[in-house]
């Protein structure tokens, strides 16, 4: 299992995101950047960090439909990928917000899972979160110097 994802910046305000699986397949959508680029970003350092393979990278990888899965967040479907992007979700908010007391952090997630009857994972702890930040900061960072017309890709699961 194999991804490649490109994020192609084609202005100041419209992005590509295309996806192509080891069999060729997959595909490319075009839309406004506002948030969107910084999301799948965060979703792919998250979902990288933890090293899960039912989320949205994965599901991409399995099934494809990237409309489908944006549509509902993906929460949709339940399981691994709806306490997913509901830990994506708040750590977008909170990285908006400013910096994060880590340990606070998770014991707010988890108190918001248990409304969902759902259990944070075990591998959502304050290590983790620091670890998924400092993925985010060098992802993000790439894309921040990615010029109009160039492409940055990423693999996914990332190389080791």
């Amino acid at each position: 299992m194999t991804l490649t994802l490109r994020f192609t910046r084609l202005s100041a305000t419209r992005h590509r995101f295309e996806y192509r699986r080891a069999d060729g397949t997959g595909e490319a959508v075009e839309m406004e950047s506002e948030g969107q680029p910084w999301l799948d970003l965060l979703r792919y350092a998250v979902e990288s960090q933890a090293g899960l393979k039912g989320s949205f990278y994965g599901i991409l990888d399995k099934i494809g439909g990237y409309e489908e899965l944006t549509v509902a967040g993906g929460a949709a479907l339940g399981g691994e990928i709806a306490i997913t992007e509901r830990v994506v979700g708040a750590l977008a908010e909170g990285l908006r917000e400013g910096e994060l007391d880590d340990e606070a952090f998770v014991a707010q997630v988890a108190d918001n899972l248990d409304v969902y009857e759902d259990r944070a994972p075990r591998w959502f702890t304050p290590a983790f979160v620091l670890a998924a930040q400092e993925r985010m900061l060098r992802i993000n960072a790439r894309w921040d110097a990615t010029a109009i017309g160039e492409t940055m890709e990423l693999t996914f699961p990332p190389s080791p």
